[in-house]
């Protein structure tokens, strides 16, 4: 399942394209942080930015993730803000909604 706190990591690297930049943004660590990245990269199956590089840059199937991550936010936040308020991981996607990213 990718959950709300992945696409929120995935937006904050998208935006800022800095690892410290977005753990501050997110008030999580830096290694803390890379481990939530490395897990969301390995449900999706693939990498979404290169890593080495300054800033982070994003590879196509991250481009196109991160389009796809603006529209589920958006679509979240008008229906699952109720059960977002009582259990913040009650709103969760199954991979299957995220396999046109994979071929």
């Amino acid at each position: 399942m990718i959950e709300v706190k992945h696409l929120k990591t995935l937006q904050a690297l998208a935006e800022l394209r800095s690892l410290a930049a977005a753990a501050a943004t997110l008030h999580q660590t830096q290694s803390a942080l890379s481990h939530q990245f490395s897990d969301l990269e390995q449900r999706l199956g693939f990498r979404l930015f290169v890593r080495k590089s300054q800033p982070l840059r994003l590879l196509h199937r991250g481009k196109s993730c991160c389009n796809w991550q603006t529209r589920c936010c958006r679509k979240l936040a008008r229906r699952c803000k109720p059960a977002m308020n009582r259990n913040r991981r009650a709103c969760a996607l199954p991979l299957s909604a995220i396999a046109v990213f994979s071929g």
